[in-house]
């Protein structure tokens, strides 16, 4: 169950205490997530406003929220839990998720277009990694020499479908990436900056990403042998680096 502030509301009234009615299975539920987080408060309702509140700790990266209680999606078996892999290419992203049998679905082009894309009821997760070739800060220099201009529409046309979906879903969690560039000129300061070396992939690539889900834990570190700009083909570059990969999944099941 996510809190959100449309819930801290009851006709014309709003604000943070008022009665909340609970079947009994949500409340069994609750008590169940009560008992097994061994802290808080040791009564129901207390306990649910302080796990909302303040029961958990922020997330690292300068960013704070407000805590929330485990959405329902939670209580799904994994094979019901759909990740949906926007602008996937390979899908090596989404490869862990796919692996441990979650419902993937990567929607990439040739043969299914974001920006037309209508997603399913419930979504578990969203994993985005629109075109960065607008945003690139590798064609610095290189406009008008063969190049041409920069076409933002064009470039945040992808961008702009795949935080419509996420906003249509509202799942558990969602993440965008990109190769550090311009694209944080739209959306602002990303959550976090990384390289594959950071995750035991020994090259550079600087990468950002927002969203709203857990920071990855990064290691092992090792020495990079090389650069992803120096691959051969823009699918080779693009590909998400399987130990980035591993840790998203781990700290984003």
């Amino acid at each position: 169950m996510r809190i959100t502030p449309e819930q801290f509301s009851r006709g014309n009234r709003r604000g943070r205490v008022f009665a909340l009615r609970l079947s009994d299975d949500e409340r069994a539920y609750l008590e169940a997530l009560r008992k097994k987080s061994k802290d808080g408060p040791p009564s129901l309702g207390p306990w649910i406003v302080w796990r909302a509140m303040c029961g958990s700790q922020p997330p690292r990266g300068g960013t704070t929220r407000a805590p929330v209680i485990p959405n329902r999606s939670d209580d799904l078996s994994i094979k019901s839990r759909v990740i949906l892999d926007l602008c996937g290419g390979s899908g090596s992203w989404s490869a862990p998720y796919r692996k441990a049998g979650y419902d993937v679905r990567v929607i990439t082009l040739p043969k299914r277009d974001v920006r037309t894309f209508v997603p399913p009821a419930r979504v578990h997760g969203v994993l985005a990694a629109p075109p960065c070739t607008e945003f690139s800060i590798a064609t610095n220099g290189r406009v008008g020499r063969g190049y041409g201009e920069r076409d933002f529409v064009e470039g945040m046309a992808c961008v702009n479908a795949c935080m419509r979906i996420v906003l249509q879903c509202r799942p558990k969690w969602w993440a965008l990436e990109n190769p550090t560039g311009l694209l944080a000129r739209w959306l602002g300061r990303p959550r976090d900056t990384w390289e594959p070396c950071d995750f035991g992939d020994a090259w550079t690539k600087a990468t950002s990403i927002w969203g709203d889900f857990q920071l990855p834990r990064r290691g092992p570190f090792v020495k990079p042998k090389g650069s992803a700009a120096t691959r051969s083909t823009a699918a080779a570059r693009a590909i998400t680096p399987p130990g980035f990969a591993r840790a998203f999944f781990e700290a984003n099941p």
